[in-house]
């Protein structure tokens, strides 16, 4: 990689904002609001927890952190949906124990 290359960002792409200048969660947010927004970062995160053995491994799991945390924050930004927030931290002890289990710290 030359110094004027950047490294690839598999989190969060360069093709997410391509053509606009927002992003496409940001989108999602105008378009859906914080809450069934922030639902759907949440399930999101369980999708890569739950394929990250099987998939892209550390990569699957830092996805999932991302959305995890793209949730609280949109969660805070609503209403502070109480059942958002359980799940959230539900998902967020499965994502360490992942990460114990396969020595990802």
């Amino acid at each position: 990689m030359s110094k004027k290359e950047k490294p690839v960002d598999n989190i969060n792409p360069k093709h997410y904002k391509d053509g606009c200048c927002v992003e496409c969660i940001d989108a999602m947010v105008l378009a859906w609001g914080f809450h069934y927004t922030s639902v759907h970062c949440q399930i999101t995160a369980f999708k890569y927890l739950w394929r990250f053995k099987n998939k892209n491994g550390e990569e699957d799991l830092n996805k999932a952190e991302w959305y995890l945390n793209k949730s609280d924050e949109l969660n805070e930004l609503g209403n502070r949906d109480a059942q958002i927030t359980e799940k959230n931290l539900q998902l967020s002890t499965m994502l360490d124990k992942a990460r114990e289990t396969y020595d990802l710290y």
